[in-house]
């Protein structure tokens, strides 16, 4: 059985060499060839297949990999449809991650390194002289650096053209966004470094010696100066054509899956739970399909054949590490409360709408479209449909709304004024969960409601945002699938329809390891509706009974319905079955 390659296996020459799993995608390198532009540029959220792309196409184009082109593409599609071009160019690549940005010093050294480590493999690979080495380690600058490689390139008269390869080109400067953004403006201005070596770049591609350029990242953020430097590039990013060229499709997943031997009989409950945890994300508005990230999927296919049954965290440790970079993206515009105002409702809501920025000028004021198609770059959101010139975003899965809610978690108890290393939230959730103790997960939501009341601004204090705190708190515990708003029918006679507050199940591995699953009716009654409360209190209770016959509901085992009405800062609690 070929292995899985969750984790580091960025090569493409090992993945096939070492037996590994790959997910054929070189058809796009056709499709790519087909376009009528040679310098593309494509956006993806992290771990979502970018840099193995890169190498896949470094060891189709590369001329010094000619010798091993049947082994490594014989069984793809590429390999029995090959394309004139090759093994025909010689590969430049850059890779642009994992540059420090502590300091300004640091992140120009990163990148001067960075970039003469790309031309030094480059020299050393294509058999220049040796004292051209030497040279690339006397120069100071990145864009001296590629001059100098033009000039070496002319004076050789090499016959073979140049395919540029970069790869994370915003890792860095994503980071100085958020934390030293007068320095960014500075690198990405007029003569800025990081324009400066794409201005660079521009003049091979504007005299010959550069045919081609593929460049990977994240955001558009830098593409303002990638632009003005290298005016050549053309976005692909949301070209429908290329919407499912990264990311793993439904029936990729389903015959991983079956690759692996799940059981039959659990194929599709498995490729149900998949599709709510990693798929979701759609790249323009018309896509037939939605994709999983694939490093996701990796990672539980991974964790599954270790003991034959789900993982107990839904993300690996360095996929959630990325996507905990959130919290520093809120700093983004000089408007972090107006973007938590922003992340306020969209958990509320589960989507908002607003026009998809394509290139960011922070010379504009930064508004909230600004800060959702923010969002959308970094895998956040994802387009749920359109609305006229606008596209109407939504959560694109399970765990995304789990780290955000993880976050909503810090913000609140910070804004709370409490604590939050000395809080176990986790703690009070498992209580309930083990002993249907509502205590402790009440008596924090009460200390929460009355801390807001005392010293924020309550303008945004209504009944979503409490329900918002009290399901927030679930997120912690991982032992749940957490429905929010779930859809069923509350009258059988009549099939009218209604949507449960919050549901609580068993998710696997831990099956029937937690005692108790919840479902929850919530209501929030400021100080001038307390009149009102023995009328509320009926209709919850209304409500839920008529919940509890849906189909979705009564069979489910161990469960316990409650009404929980927060009256100001204070949870009156009943108990319905």
């Amino acid at each position: 059985m070929k292995k899985i390659p969750f984790g580091s296996v960025g090569s493409f020459y090992n993945l096939i060499t070492q037996n590994y799993i790959y997910v054929d995608r070189t058809l796009y390198i056709e499709k790519l060839e087909e376009l009528n532009k040679k310098h593309l540029l494509f956006l993806r959220p992290r771990r979502f297949g970018k840099s193995l792309f890169i190498s896949v196409l470094h060891h189709y184009y590369a001329l010094d990999h000619k010798d091993k082109f049947e082994q490594l593409f014989g069984d793809f599609y590429i390999g029995k449809h090959p394309t004139e071009l090759r093994n025909s160019y010689l590969v430049l690549k850059f890779n642009f991650s994992g540059i420090s940005t502590m300091t300004m010093e640091k992140a120009y050294q990163g990148f001067l390194v960075s970039v003469r480590v790309g031309v030094k493999n480059f020299l050393i690979t294509y058999n220049f002289p040796k004292e051209y080495i030497d040279q690339v380690n006397a120069l100071s600058s990145p864009e001296g650096i590629i001059k100098e490689l033009w000039l070496w390139m002319e004076y050789h008269k090499n016959d073979k053209q140049v395919y540029v390869m970069i790869d994370e080109y915003d890792h860095f400067t994503n980071e100085l966004v958020a934390y030293h953004f007068e320095d960014f403006k500075k690198i990405v201005g007029r003569n800025g470094w990081v324009r400066k070596f794409y201005e660079t770049l521009k003049i091979g591609a504007d005299t010959g010696i550069v045919d081609r350029t593929f460049i990977t990242g994240v955001t558009p953020i830098t593409l303002d100066s990638l632009t003005s430097g290298f005016s050549n590039a053309t976005d692909i990013s949301t070209d429908i054509r290329f919407v499912e060229m990264m990311g793993f499709t439904h029936e990729e997943v389903h015959q991983l899956l079956q690759y692996i031997e799940v059981p039959n009989v659990r194929i599709e409950d498995t490729i149900t739970d998949l599709k709510s945890w990693y798929n979701g994300y759609l790249f323009h508005k018309n896509a037939k399909n939605a994709v999983y990230n694939s490093e996701m999927v990796l990672y539980f296919l991974d964790a599954y054949l270790v003991e034959n049954k789900y993982p107990e965290q839904l993300l690996a440790k360095s996929v959630a590490t990325d996507y905990h970079k959130i919290r520093s993206m809120f700093r983004v515009g000089h408007k972090e409360k107006e973007n938590i105002k922003t992340m306020r409702k969209i958990l509320a809501d589960n989507e908002i709408t607003a026009s998809l920025t394509q290139m960011f000028n922070f010379e504009e004021d930064w508004q909230e479209h600004h800060f959702v198609s923010l969002l959308y770059y970094l895998g956040f959101l994802t387009i749920k449909d359109s609305d006229l010139s606008q596209l109407i975003f939504t959560i694109p899965n399970y765990v995304i709304r789990e780290l955000y809610f993880q976050y909503f978690v810090q913000i609140t108890l910070e804004e709370s004024q409490l604590n939050t290393h000395q809080i176990d939230v986790q703690g009070k959730v498992l209580e309930l969960a083990k002993y249907n103790d509502m205590k402790p997960v009440i008596e924090l939501t009460e200390s929460v409601l009355t801390q807001l009341s005392a010293h924020h601004d309550r303008a945004y204090f209504n009944e979503t945002h409490v329900k918002a705190i009290f399901t927030s708190w679930f997120y912690t515990a991982g032992v749940y699938h957490i429905f929010s708003e779930l859809e069923v029918v509350k009258n059988q006679k009549n099939k009218q329809k209604g949507r449960i507050d919050l549901l609580l199940t068993r998710r696997e591995p831990y099956g029937e390891k937690v005692p108790y699953q919840f479902i929850f009716e919530l209501k929030y009654l400021k100080q001038s509706q307390v009149g009102l409360l023995e009328d509320v209190e009926k209709a919850a209770i209304t409500q839920l009974k008529g919940y509890l016959k849906d189909d979705k509901v009564k069979n489910l085992k161990d469960l316990k319905a409650y009404v929980v009405i927060f009256v100001v800062n204070k949870a009156r609690i009943i108990a319905v079955n």
